[in-house]
């Protein structure tokens, strides 16, 4: 049996499935999303035209996440807890983290499926996550990184919490596995930022701008101006 902690979107309320006195059966879902795909038969050609990947890479559906959880307790206290727990978490936005994969977390709706099975004192329940189609990282880039929790195998260490901008400066920034849109924090003075002939005059606070996507491996930002800036994203894997 194993773990996990299950936080609710809505009031920030984080419980692992200890507290429920229940336990994971299966160590980490193993669904996939389907690939949104879009292909055109073009009349008098060979084969199918294949757009899938378009202007901006491929793109996925949710996926099913399904859970079987149990545990061990007097049989009549079971209807209590398994009432509890629905009013807890069934049909909630939630957030989930496996204790085999705590780096990551699976966000989506939350429900639980059929009805309660008991076998004695033996109860399980069978769980479902309508989830976003990647996984999310758990740790910003601007904060520092952990020992305890930081790999050794593919983790990548980033400082974007405070850069110093006097006059210009280019800043690579390393992407993950899958584009995602990075926020830039203007935390003083005045800074303009370009990233492939694009530029953008930062306001101060949190700035988006959705035609700076961050592409996996090395990006370089360019910086122009005096101030201090930021870099927040968190990276997003299958």
């Amino acid at each position: 049996m194993y773990g996990m902690t299950i936080k609710k979107v809505k009031t920030g309320e984080e419980n692992p499935l200890s507290d429920w006195g229940l336990a994971l059966e299966n160590a980490m879902p193993q669904e996939t999303p389907e690939v949104k795909t879009y292909r055109i038969d073009v009349p008098g050609a060979h084969g199918i035209l294949d757009l899938s990947e378009g202007l901006w890479g491929l793109r996925f559906e949710n996926r099913k996440l399904p859970f079987v959880l149990g545990g061990l307790r007097e049989k009549k206290r079971w209807p209590s807890v398994y009432s509890a727990f629905l009013n807890a978490y069934h049909g909630q936005q939630v957030e989930i983290t496996l204790d085999i994969d705590p780096n990551w977390c699976y966000k989506g709706r939350f429900y639980v499926k059929g009805s309660l099975a008991r076998t004695a004192r033996i109860g399980k329940m069978e769980c479902e996550l309508d989830a976003d189609p990647f996984k999310y990282g758990k740790q910003s880039s601007l904060e520092p990184w952990k020992w305890d929790s930081f790999s050794f195998v593919n983790g990548v260490i980033r400082n974007y919490g405070n850069i110093e901008v006097n006059g210009s400066l280019e800043f690579p920034v390393i992407g993950g596995e899958h584009n995602v849109t990075p926020a830039f924090l203007l935390l003083s003075g005045t800074v303009n930022v370009s990233f492939r002939g694009i530029t953008h005059e930062m306001v101060n606070g949190r700035n988006t701008f959705y035609d700076f996507d961050l592409e996996p491996g090395r990006n370089l930002f360019s910086f122009t101006g005096s101030g201090r800036v930021a870099i927040d994203f968190k990276e997003v894997s299958l």
